[in-house]
């Protein structure tokens, strides 16, 4: 008997993140959409290198995340790509579900990738380096833009902690999203109320912390990512555009 103790300690883990995915995805939808263009500076090692464009907006029955980048300044001379990545999901009463998502960018043809989503056959078509791969959904899919409704889904539930999976190169992997309690932003010299979030994922040392207006928990007022070499790359708001 001792031996089943850590399968039955196992088996009560994957339980409860079973529950806690399935009743994220089932309430995601209470999360209020609202239209909005921000901008941020793309800082690493205190140099300012980019403006990146966040944007979120209907797009006939759909939603649409936008994120664009570009090199500021002098380093616009040496960094000329311009990524662009637009994530689609349909928002129902019952759930949010990813439908397309498309990465490219306007100097390098073959970093263009997609990732079509077919809930229905229950599989996602995926175009990447130019080979095209089939693989199979599980519930609750974000990507690094979606994951921001999860956090504002999470911030009205009240849930500390939630697991998903997520997209990204083409595969689907495990993700979880921590709630770190409240703290503050530094925004046009003021101290701005944020909620933080922790990111970690299966099989990666990437670590991403959020800060989400309190007001406004669809925005990230500042996006902290520190990758396996340790180096710190931020995205902090500089302003924002609402629109009804």
């Amino acid at each position: 008997m001792p031996k089943l103790a850590p399968l039955r300690l196992l088996a009560q883990s994957l339980l409860l993140s079973l529950i806690l995915s399935l009743s994220v995805t089932v309430k995601a939808t209470e999360v209020p959409l609202r239209s909005f263009t921000a901008s941020y500076i793309l800082t690493t090692k205190g140099m300012d290198l980019a403006i990146a464009t966040l944007s979120l907006e209907p797009v006939k029955e759909l939603w649409r995340w936008r994120l664009t980048t570009r090199a500021r300044g002098i380093y616009s001379m040496f960094f000329r790509k311009k990524p662009n990545s637009e994530t689609t999901f349909s928002h129902n009463p019952d759930q949010v579900r990813l439908q397309q998502i498309v990465i490219s960018d306007e100097y390098d043809k073959d970093e263009y990738e997609s990732a079509s989503f077919d809930w229905n056959s229950g599989y996602m078509q995926v175009m990447r380096k130019g080979k095209r791969s089939s693989v199979a959904l599980t519930r609750g899919v974000y990507d690094y833009q979606s994951i921001h409704l999860l956090a504002a889904s999470m911030q009205l539930q009240q849930l500390k902690n939630a697991t998903a999976s997520l997209y990204g190169k083409g595969k689907l992997v495990e993700t979880k999203l921590i709630d770190r309690g409240e703290g503050t932003v530094k925004i046009d010299g003021k101290d701005t109320e944020a909620r933080i979030f922790e990111q970690t994922t299966a099989g990666s040392t990437l670590r991403v912390k959020y800060y989400y207006s309190v007001q406004n928990p669809l925005l990230p007022l500042l996006i902290e990512r520190r990758d396996e070499d340790d180096r710190l790359i931020t995205m902090k708001l500089r302003d924002v555009e609402w629109r009804s």
